[in-house]
C-alpha cells in the first residue's frame, strides 16, 4: 500500500508513454509545480537521453528535500509545514481502512496524528517506498542530484521567498554548467504566488506568459524533436540565446 511520494517516478512513465503512444507525431511538454516539480525533473535526469519529452518546466522546485526539511521548521514556516500536515492528515484518515494490519516499520499513529510532513513521512511515506529513515528518504528523493543528467530543455523559475523549496537548496552551479538548463529567481513570489499585470490577482500569474513563450519557441523549432544529439544541442543553444534576458 502506498500514499503520496517524492521519489515515485512510476505514474510518470505511464503518462509520458500512454500519451506519447496515442500521439506519436506529437512533441511532448511537461510541467511540474512544486513536489510535482521535483518528480519531474527527477524523471528528465533519469531519462536522460532517452527522454520523450521536447521540452519541460519547473516550478518552485523544493530540489534538495533535506534542506526543504530544515528550513520547514524555522520561524513562520511551521505554519506551512502544521497546514500540510493537517491536510496529509485529513487525506489519510479517509482512507485509513486500507492501511488495518498493515506489517512491516509503518506507524500509523504517528502518521495519524502528525504535526509536521517530517513525522507523517517518517510514519508512513517512507515505510511505503523502501527507505530506511526519513532522512534516507529526502536525501535520496532530491531533484537537485538529476540536473547534470538532463538532455531536454529546462525551464526553473523559483522564488528568492519561497518558505517551502529555500533559495539555498537550488543546485545553482549545476544549472549553469548544464547547456540544457536555464533558470530564472524571482525576488518574490512565495511558493507559487507569482502575480503581475493588469489582471492580477484574478488572471494569469507573471509565470504563464513565459512557460509559454519558452514552449512556443521549442515547437515552433523544427529540430525540437529530432532525436539525434547535436540537433538537440542547436535548439537548446537557441532557446538559451533567447530567453537570456530573464536568467538569473
Amino acid at each position: 500500500m502506498q500514499f503520496y511520494s517524492a521519489s515515485f517516478l512510476g505514474d510518470m512513465y505511464e503518462v509520458v508513454a500512454h500519451v506519447s503512444n496515442r500521439y506519436p507525431a506529437a512533441n511532448l511538454y511537461a510541467i511540474g509545480w512544486s513536489l510535482g516539480a521535483n518528480i519531474l525533473v527527477r524523471y528528465l535526469g533519469q531519462e536522460s537521453h532517452s527522454c520523450l519529452l521536447s521540452g519541460a518546466v519547473s516550478l518552485c522546485n523544493p530540489f534538495n528535500l533535506v534542506i526543504a526539511d530544515e528550513d520547514f521548521h524555522k520561524g513562520f514556516n511551521n505554519v506551512y509545514d502544521k497546514a500540510l500536515a493537517n491536510s496529509l492528515r485529513k487525506i489519510f484518515k479517509k482512507h485509513a481502512l486500507l492501511f488495518e494490519d498493515m506489517e512491516g516499520e509503518f506507524n500509523i499513529s504517528l502518521a495519524a496524528n502528525a504535526k509536521t510532513v517530517r513525522e507523517f513521512d517518517d510514519g508512513l511515506t517512507r515505510v511505503s517506498f523502501g527507505f530506511k529513515s526519513v532522512d534516507d528518504y529526502y536525501s535520496n528523493s532530491s531533484s537537485s542530484d538529476s540536473i547534470t543528467n538532463v538532455c531536454t530543455p529546462l525551464l526553473c523559475i523559483q522564488a528568492a521567498n519561497d518558505p517551502i523549496a529555500p533559495a539555498r537548496g537550488i543546485p545553482r552551479k549545476d544549472i549553469e554548467e548544464n547547456s540544457n538548463c536555464m533558470l530564472i529567481v524571482t525576488p518574490k513570489g512565495g511558493h507559487l504566488g507569482w502575480v503581475a499585470g493588469p489582471e492580477a490577482p484574478r488572471g494569469c500569474p507573471w509565470t504563464d506568459p513565459h512557460v509559454m513563450d519558452f514552449l512556443e519557441y521549442i515547437e515552433h523549432d523544427k529540430s525540437a524533436s529530432a532525436a539525434c544529439a547535436s540537433n538537440k544541442e542547436t535548439v537548446n543553444n537557441g532557446v538559451t540565446e533567447r530567453f537570456q534576458h530573464l536568467e538569473v
